[in-house]
């Protein structure tokens, strides 16, 4: 019945916990707590008669145990030490020796025997061994270039064996160079799966190469000064492959302007197969260089045998390398053209043409005895349209002379002296021209010299040479004409009157591309369109009123012999009454453009505006041009 009574008083507790309608006004006290006093507890255990127990013995198996695991594990660890000191079963490169038989020295271009030995030191087997023989394919410095020969197979070279394999080589290169001659051994050890390798360089010496190349050429220029560039190739041993040819890598800053004998292929590439022992080849290249004051330009020789269907050296057999420095020249010379200095000035034919020389002594000590002289060359000179202020005109040999006794002043040149002086020319008419020019030019040469002392009062000469080429622009105009083509003549006022436009091209010596004509017409003229047959591209924008006419390209000669190119078209004239009495305009001013590709300049031309003046329609007569009643 108790135990009833606390199971209800229980779920009575729980009920009001979790009534949210429950109000706890107060608690009951049930009991205070007390401290309960302890007796001290022993150490050791009893039992339940009160007798104490002792504790029980400990195991010394565990302890036995760590003992014998650390003294085994500092025996494996000598013995370990003591096998590799020991090298019974392992492998190391140290004790595997490579050695090349041969000669150290090489001629170039001729085959050398190499006897490689291999052998194992080493107390273990070396299994599926084999031999990599690499060197330089020709005689550039490229460490990617080289000749790898076929993967020689050993086999197992056994502990305390040898192994002997025999190579040939051909090696190429400038006399006294050293050539590397790499062995490599892949190798796995006895019972093992990884590959070792081991190195060996062998260092040949070229006593001689195959070909020989000597340079003869200045050490330094000044910027477009003509230079040049000579090179022998002398054969010392035979050409070991067929199609030896020889190579010029130009700098960026040298322009080639040619050579002799002619280059075989592009302006670089020279065949070498005359080439003998007794009949050595000089080729002397010529050109001029461009650049500044200090500016290092490096050529590159090549000779060796070239790649199938190209004009790269494939095997280089020598190679020269040469550095020509750009320096400010002693004496320097400026020749500027109608006032503009550019390095291709263009002028008109038939038009005079003024030029100024600027001179300056660059050196710290007087040039004494100067001189300076202008030659003229080329297809449009016209040597009787040359003169000078204070120079002395040599017609015979077409050249200007400025020295003490033509020129006044002109006697030494002091450190840092400058000066100029004038000249002009006028260069053939190419339109009037009775014979045909192409590429129409003038070179003008100028060449300045004197004379430097030196210690003990010798004298040294000093000069400098420089060119400029004057092209001669192709003269390209339009011509232009109306002719009365239907309606009222003369025009009468608020009526219709038609005109036939007609233009007609004229070019004289040089190519024309991008060529195009374009005129406005006025407000009181309408386009009709243009004559069918004339299949010209010419056409009108209604927004700009303007007649255009694509021309394209147009050939030189152009308008002669029978060489036309024209366009047509046709317009209507409405004059009004306030016009009466007047000559009105039919088209305004025509502007032809167009670029001449030989001088690859813009070329214009403005033809004035066409009226009612009929000057070349045969029945026009006087009075016909003027707007009536």
């Amino acid at each position: 019945m108790q135990e009833n009574e606390k199971l209800n008083k229980i779920e009575e507790v729980k009920r009001k916990l979790y009534d949210r309608n429950t109000v706890i006004s107060n608690h009951d006290r049930q009991g205070v707590l007390h401290q309960i006093p302890h007796q001290n507890i022993s150490g050791n255990w009893q039992n339940n008669d009160g007798n104490i127990m002792k504790k029980p013995p400990q195991s010394k198996f565990f302890k036995y145990f760590f003992i014998t695991t650390i003294v085994f594990f500092i025996f494996a660890i000598f013995f370990a030490v003591y096998m590799f000191m020991q090298g019974s079963t392992s492998v190391s490169n140290d004790n595997i020796d490579i050695s090349v038989l041969g000669n150290s020295f090489t001629e170039g271009g001729k085959e050398l025997q190499l006897q490689v030995e291999v052998v194992n030191k080493n107390k273990s087997d070396l299994e599926l061994s084999n031999l990599i023989v690499e060197y330089p394919r020709g005689a550039s410095d490229d460490a990617t270039d080289v000749m790898r020969l076929p993967r020689e197979n050993i086999g197992t070279i056994p502990a305390g064996g040898r192994a002997t394999k025999i190579f040939k080589v051909t090696l190429y290169g400038d006399q006294g160079s050293v050539r590397n001659v790499n062995i490599k051994l892949e190798y796995h050890p006895a019972g093992s799966n990884a590959i070792f390798t081991k190195d060996q360089s062998y260092p040949v010496t070229i006593n001689s190469s195959p070909i020989s190349l000597l340079v003869d050429a200045p050490a330094s220029t000044s910027a477009n000064q003509s230079i040049t560039f000579k090179v022998t190739a002398t054969l010392n041993t035979t050409i070991p492959q067929e199609g030896a040819v020889l190579t010029v890598s130009y700098p960026q800053g040298f322009i080639f302007e040619n050579a002799t004998p002619s280059p075989d292929s592009s302006n670089y590439v020279w065949d070498l197969s005359g080439l003998t022992q007794s009949n050595p080849i000089t080729i002397a290249i010529t050109g001029h260089m461009v650049g500044q004051d200090g500016d290092e330009q490096a050529f590159h020789v090549y000779a060796g045998t070239k790649k199938p269907g190209q004009q790269a050296i494939d095997v280089v057999y020598n190679s020269f390398l040469h550095i020509v420095n750009i320096v400010k020249p002693f004496l320097d010379t400026k020749v500027v053209v109608n006032g503009n200095d550019v390095d291709a000035p263009s002028v008109s034919g038939g038009e005079k043409v003024n030029a100024e020389i600027f001179w300056s002594n660059n050196l710290k000590t007087t040039i004494s005895d100067p001189q300076l002289v202008v030659k003229f060359s080329g297809n449009a000179l016209d040597k009787n349209k040359i003169g000078s202020d204070q120079g002395f005109y040599d017609s015979l040999n077409n050249q200007i002379i400025w020295n003490k006794n033509s020129a006044q002043n002109f006697s030494s040149i002091s450190p840092g002296q400058s000066g100029s002086f004038s000249f002009n020319f006028t260069p053939i008419s190419v339109l009037n021209s009775e014979v045909k020019i192409s590429d129409p030019q003038i070179v003008i040469e100028v060449s300045i010299r004197g004379q430097q002392v030196e210690s003990g009062n010798i004298f040294t000469n000093v000069d400098n040479f420089s060119k400029k080429v004057v092209k001669i622009s192709s003269n390209f105009q339009l011509a232009g004409s109306a002719n009365y083509f239907s309606g009222e003549l003369p025009p009468r006022a608020e009526n219709e009157t038609k005109y036939k436009i007609n233009w007609i091209l004229s070019n004289s010596s040089n190519p024309v591309k991008n060529a195009e004509a374009r005129a406005v017409l006025p407000v009181y003229v309408k386009w009709l369109g243009r004559l069918s047959g004339n299949a010209e591209n010419i056409s009108y924008n209604e927004s700009t009123r303007e007649v255009i006419w694509k021309i394209g390209n147009v050939n030189p000669d152009t308008g002669f012999d029978s060489n036309n190119r024209e366009a047509d078209f046709v317009i209507s004239l409405n004059p009004s009454v306030s016009q009466i009495g007047t000559v009105p305009v039919l088209t305004k001013d025509v502007y032809l453009i167009g670029d001449d590709s030989f001088t690859k300049e813009k070329l214009k031309f403005i033809r004035k505006s066409l009226n009612t003046f009929l000057y070349n329609d045969p029945n026009f007569k006087s009075g016909d041009e003027r707007v009536i009643k």
